[in-house]
């Protein structure tokens, strides 16, 4: 699935279904990316990709038209750092939780020598012995450690997508369909999915999540809900007020001391209704 990051989420573009359990291949992946590249023709593009799409060949292939790219890479990549050294193995270096390093203007792939291309290191350090087993490595046509940095980072909100399709509230893995059926599926929660985060991000362009998002605690600012989760919850709010209408009216007369509260509801209620 190629998707295109938005905010703190992903949306869904492209898809397909794989014949095969495990990993896509090169060929694979280039169509996919070529059939989605052609609908953002007109913006400029950078591609994130975790280590299923660690090929070097496939960063070629990117940096060939023009696409900007951040690729986490498997540590059995072999790279130069100079046109006369050695290739050396990223497994090999001996990185330590708290480094970075950019290498620049490095080839990749002992006997194909692909690139230039730029080699981000970098592994966060451990807060109370705790930490990722492993660093980053990643390879990137961007020109600096910090910038690629910051574009892979962004990252999450794909993995944030795909939490959602999976136990954050459609349960994809559970379907027990054919294949086209699946496929239908999938494109039903791409538009559901796709609706419900940008209300979402509306409702929070009003400032409804600071009432509506639950917050864990009193003097926790950050709401616990994504905008997808925010975007099904003011849709739930408006539905179930529209069907306990009259039920909240007289919960609502049996305290008037409380109409000050219910009138802060109420607004949010309406922005949520102007936000739809």
């Amino acid at each position: 699935m190629v998707s295109v990051v938005w905010g703190t989420h992903a949306l869904p573009v492209y898809w397909e279904l794989l014949g095969q359990a495990g990993s896509s291949d090169l060929t694979t992946q280039q169509r996919l990316l070529k059939t989605a590249l052609s609908l953002f023709k007109s913006y400029p593009v950078l591609v994130l990709g975790d280590r299923e799409f660690h090929s070097p060949k496939l960063a070629a292939w990117l940096d060939k038209r023009g696409v900007f790219f951040a690729l986490r890479q498997k540590k059995a990549l072999h790279f130069q750092t100079d046109s006369e050294g050695d290739y050396r193995v990223l497994r090999d270096l001996g990185f330590q939780p708290g480094q970075s390093r950019f290498y620049q203007g490095i080839l990749c792939n002992k006997g194909d020598g692909l690139g230039p291309f730029n080699l981000a290191v970098y592994w966060k350090r451990k807060y109370r012995q705790k930490g990722p087993k492993e660093p980053w490595y990643i390879l990137s046509n961007l020109p600096t450690l910090a910038r690629t940095l910051a574009v892979y980072r962004c990252r999450w909100g794909i993995e944030q997508f795909f939490k959602d399709c999976k136990t954050g509230g459609y349960h994809l893995e559970n379907a027990k369909v054919n294949d086209s059926r699946f496929l239908a599926l999938v494109l039903l929660i791409a538009l559901a999915y796709s609706w419900a985060t940008m209300y979402g991000q509306q409702m929070k362009h009003l400032g409804v999540e600071q009432y509506a998002g639950r917050i864990q605690e009193h003097h926790d600012k950050t709401p616990r809900q994504s905008d997808f989760s925010l975007g099904l919850y003011g849709h739930r709010w408006i539905y179930a007020m529209e069907l306990w209408a009259d039920w909240a009216r007289h919960l609502i007369a049996l305290k008037p001391h409380k109409h000050r509260y219910f009138q802060r509801g109420f607004y949010a209620l309406s922005l949520m209704q102007q936000a739809l």
